[in-house]
């Protein structure tokens, strides 16, 4: 045979062998959800709850790791929930473990990389979260430089730096439908709120309104710095936990309302809709 003719099919028969395997790759080799690379593991993201939580293989709930987005009501939230929605929902992506596994609500605790790209500190770098230490990490550094480049450059959530209160008050839960019927359940009815601020904050002569105008006047009250308060639609004693607005119906439409809150400067607290 012609030396020619011997190589031609030498080239034939490689071409052939890298066909073969990579039809054999494309629909035999393990899918990309789940599997451990190295520290790594890998996961489809199939929801977004907010700007720093989503829902992996949609069943498992994951915690950005080293961030704080706004909270419901808060100024951003929608952009930022918006924002990592269209970095990384239905994709595949690598999360990352810090020091913790989860946190106190089950979540795992990660960072997610896509196309080597850190999706946290990503985040913090364009302004649509904060830097949040619990313990020093591998990325501790990388989201404080990239926290100091966004206030720098005046971005997304620090433009509104001087707004007093702005990032301090937020809505943790609203359980605008109590258990039963509404108007004989009234204290299941209630919006759960945090103050995720290093400091207290003194809400007395603060004010709520809901899309009818009824309105309710914080008492003498001052929200703990990193804990939760529920304002209740129904009756009871007033504590550091929990607010009674003392209603003899039910305020919030199961429907759709809309919310507004106002320090006692009237000035522009929370807004948000459902």
């Amino acid at each position: 045979m012609p030396k020619n003719s011997t190589i031609i099919i030498i080239i034939a028969l490689v071409i052939i062998t890298v066909a073969t395997l990579s039809i054999f790759f494309a629909f035999f080799a393990p899918s990309f959800t789940g599997q451990v690379i190295g520290t790594k593991e890998t996961a489809l993201v199939t929801r977004i709850v907010d700007g720093d939580t989503v829902v992996i293989n949609d069943d498992e709930k994951v915690r950005l790791l080293g961030i704080d987005t706004p909270e419901r009501g808060q100024i951003l939230y929608k952009e930022a929930s918006e924002r990592l929605k269209g970095l990384i929902q239905n994709k595949n992506v690598f999360l990352e473990k810090g020091k913790e596994d989860k946190d106190k609500y089950g979540r795992l605790l990660r960072y997610i990389i896509i196309d080597n790209e850190n999706i946290n500190v990503l985040m913090v770098r364009e302004g649509y979260a904060s830097a949040y230490i619990f313990e020093t990490d591998q990325y501790e550094a990388d989201l404080y430089a990239a926290q100091i480049y966004a206030q720098e450059n005046n971005l997304g959530i620090w433009q509104y730096k001087d707004t007093e209160n702005t990032f301090c008050i937020g809505i943790q839960w609203f359980n605008y439908n109590a258990y039963g019927d509404d108007n004989k359940n009234l204290n299941d009815e209630y919006i759960s709120f945090r103050n995720k601020c290093e400091e207290t904050i003194d809400m007395t002569g603060w004010k709520l309104t809901d899309n009818s105008s009824k309105e309710y006047i914080f008492p003498s009250f001052v929200a703990a710095a990193k804990l939760t308060f529920a304002l209740h639609t129904g009756s009871g004693a007033n504590n550091e936990t929990d607010l009674y607005w003392n209603q003899d119906r039910a305020v919030w439409n199961n429907g759709g309302d809309h919310m507004i809150m106002f320090n006692n400067e009237g000035k522009l607290v929370l807004e948000y809709s459902y």
